[in-house]
């Protein structure tokens, strides 16, 4: 009787295994695991920044005091010719739970633009109405940005964003070195344009980008790391004119 009641309880126990690992297969932290494995990309389940990331003092990653990050994907300049971070930001508001996917590229920037902190982001009436019906305030990415002592940036580019930054001068240096030939705009504007509800950071030699309280699906996240490695590339010092060695088609 007892051989049958430890089988009984080894067979229950055994279930629940295949069950549980069954589940996993459609769980987000499999998925991005496996994007990562695939890609020969770093995954832990959570994050911790180091120094480098902490010193940005990025808005979001400072948005709430009861912030997770979790599922982060990280990777050397291999695939992007830039290094990068992916993860995904829970954040615990009064209102309820605000999530985003959040990107980080490292620049390949002149020295001076290390010290130059831009934070620039869609007024509220631009962005999509899922986000605004959330527990995320578009009005406290200016509130946030006083915070972090930035000054807001009047600049012919942005004409359709908010922009703030911790220098102006530095600032209008940066956007000038990046105006695109015989065209009243810079490669960032350009991008925005494309991109019009992300909001974009650079700080600490860094470009932050993300969509406020939208986590990318699996299927979307090759796909924005390109989009944002685009731009950083454009707005880097890299000299190199071959394609990165990531297959977009595949």
């Amino acid at each position: 009787m007892q051989l049958l009641f430890t089988f009984i309880i080894l067979s229950i126990i055994t279930l629940i295994a295949i069950i549980l690992m069954m589940l996993s297969k459609n769980t987000r932290s499999h998925k991005i695991r496996e994007i990562a494995q695939q890609n020969s990309w770093q995954y832990q389940e959570f994050i911790n920044f180091n120094d480098h990331i902490k010193q940005a003092n990025f808005s979001i990653l400072n948005y709430s005091t009861n912030a997770v990050f979790r599922h982060a994907i990280s990777a050397d300049d291999t695939c992007f010719k830039l290094g990068f971070n992916f993860f995904d930001c829970r954040a615990i508001e009064p209102l309820g739970i605000h999530n985003s996917s959040i990107i980080i590229f490292s620049l390949a920037v002149d020295s001076r633009y290390q010290t130059l902190h831009l934070s620039i982001f869609p007024p509220a009436n631009k962005i999509p109405k899922d986000a605004l019906q959330s527990p995320f305030n578009p009005q406290s990415l200016a509130n946030i940005c006083r915070q972090q002592k930035l000054v807001e940036l009047k600049h012919y580019a942005f004409k359709t964003h908010n922009a703030y930054t911790n220098n102006k001068s530095l600032s209008e240096l940066f956007l000038q070195d990046e105006v695109q030939p015989e065209c009243d705009q810079t490669s960032l504007s350009a991008w925005l344009l494309a991109h019009p509800h992300l909001h974009i950071e650079i700080s600490n030699g860094m470009l932050l980008a993300y969509q406020p309280n939208r986590l990318l699906d699996d299927d979307s996240i090759i796909p924005a790391i390109q989009a944002v490695a685009d731009i950083s590339n454009l707005l880097s010092d890299v000299k190199n004119n071959t394609e990165p060695s990531y297959d977009k088609n595949n």
